[in-house]
């Protein structure tokens, strides 16, 4: 038996673009002779809705870099979350800094109103306007996403108080400024808060075992004779690369992921996720 384990953003999805419908076609082949196709992002699972609604079978999910999953035929788990005293801490120094962040929680994104941080979405547009029209898509994307599908609250610290049933999956930066991202990463890590890049100008805060490389070893425990198999392309990949039999890095993928792959597949705009597995795994 094989198992995939499949990042989505810049892996199987082309953020803003459609699908490939080959990716589609891979994970029902894939499913057809027994094996398992298991996504494994750093989105929540409010942010997998749409992408659940184009399968035409359900996969296994890992979602928020390991913080929770859905198993097929099962309800959705929370496994590793932030404490609150940890969300008080990030968020005291994330606010001081006037940072731009957002909390990816079991009831969707919490973030103060976009309007609060106009100066720091103009400093990214000007950041990532070397890109191109693909700069500008990503941030025309992101904004959309943050205004019209995100819940607004004027104290995100304070309403995580009043709602301790409000579970915090990771708290997502995003900063213009490199020399900034250095000095966050120091400040927000430690023992208890692990510190990552996960996509461009952007850091995540997540409990230390809210990691790839940690929730494929959980999910492998019900597979042992089986071959894993992982595929992405971003920082927040590298713990899931170094887990599994077999690592693969999208063509797209950073240089430092490539590096620690065993091979280099198709892009991910082509379909390469797809195209890999129809070349090697359908028999």
């Amino acid at each position: 038996m094989n198992v995939i384990f499949c990042d989505i953003d810049g892996t199987f999805q082309e953020m803003g673009q459609e699908i490939p419908q080959v990716n589609f076609d891979a994970i029902y082949a894939l499913q057809k002779q027994g094996d398992h196709f298991v996504f494994i992002s750093g989105r929540g699972y409010a942010q997998l809705e749409e992408l659940i609604n184009q399968l035409d079978s359900e996969c296994d999910m890992i979602f928020s870099n390991g913080g929770g999953h859905k198993l097929v035929g099962q309800p959705v788990e929370y496994n590793h979350c932030l404490s609150l005293d940890e969300c008080k801490k990030a968020i005291t120094i994330l606010e001081e800094r006037n940072i731009f962040y957002h909390l990816h929680t079991n009831e969707g994104i919490i973030l103060k109103p976009v309007e609060n941080y106009e100066e720091n979405i103009l400093a990214l547009r000007e950041k990532l306007a070397p890109m191109g029209d693909i700069g500008k898509q990503i941030m025309d994307f992101k904004e959309n996403f943050f205004k019209t599908e995100c819940y607004h609250v004027e104290d995100p610290l304070a309403y995580l108080v009043e709602h301790p049933e409000v579970k915090v999956m990771k708290i997502e930066l995003m900063e213009a400024s490199d020399a900034e991202h250095e000095k966050l990463r120091r400040l927000l890590g430690s023992d208890t808060a692990y510190v990552f890049s996960s996509f461009t100008q952007c850091l995540e805060v997540v409990d230390p075992k809210s990691s790839k490389g940690y929730a494929i070893k959980e999910f492998m425990n019900a597979y042992p004779e089986a071959v894993s198999y992982g595929i992405g392309d971003g920082e927040n990949d590298l713990a899931m690369l170094e887990a599994v039999d077999v690592s693969l890095a999208v063509g797209n993928a950073l240089d430092i992921v490539k590096a620690q792959c065993d091979r280099v597949i198709g892009d991910c705009a082509d379909g390469g996720v797809g195209k890999f597995i129809f070349a090697e795994l359908i028999k």
